[in-house]
């Protein structure tokens, strides 16, 4: 598989707070994207995406600020961010472990490059998981209708993003679930 730079297509990022904790997110469009049409993609996907999830996510949910870069450019402009979603979860059940936590859905382009997309602020603890779910840090879409959903908004809703190869991805079934480990550094120190 070839090697593609990091500006190879155009990308959307979104910046989120959530259960007190700021991060980032990232889409790619196809090479030769406009700025407006980029926008426009990463909006669609993150709402669908966070809108999908609503029933896992925090209530203290906040899109903060996107921006894009176009093809072969490293440099970021300001971009609209996404219609505002609410989570359904409050913030008063979240422990620092579920602060620090994040789903990540992967797939493949069709050329074999990988893509990822981590979600932060969801409450995944034994408590809120479905019943049938097991503790193997992944979840799965027969496991949480929810996951179903998440994963359907970036296979189908998410008809315009590509994998680096500049290919559409196709997302797996399932999310992993991790502890950061760069956020369980800070909560040990504290921050």
């Amino acid at each position: 598989m070839p090697d593609f730079a990091p500006n190879v297509t155009p990308r959307y990022r979104l910046h989120y707070r959530v259960v007190g904790r700021e991060h980032t997110i990232l889409c790619r469009g196809a090479r030769g994207t406009t700025h407006v049409n980029m926008e426009t993609i990463g909006k669609q996907l993150f709402n669908q995406l966070f809108t999908a999830l609503i029933s896992f996510l925090c209530d203290d949910l906040t899109f903060v600020s996107a921006e894009v870069a176009l093809t072969d450019s490293d440099l970021f402009f300001p971009a609209a961010i996404p219609t505002a979603v609410v989570g359904a979860v409050a913030l008063a059940t979240f422990s620092k472990q579920d602060s620090i936590t994040h789903m990540t859905f992967s797939g493949r382009g069709a050329l074999g490059s990988k893509v990822n997309m981590k979600v932060y602020g969801g409450n995944l603890g034994p408590d809120t998981l479905p019943v049938n779910a097991v503790s193997d840090f992944l979840i799965t879409s027969v496991e949480s209708p929810t996951i179903a959903s998440a994963v359907l908004a970036l296979n189908v809703g998410g008809n315009n993003i590509v994998a680096v190869d500049n290919t559409k991805p196709v997302f797996h079934q399932q999310a992993t679930v991790k502890v950061n480990d760069f956020w369980l550094r800070r909560v040990r120190q504290g921050l």
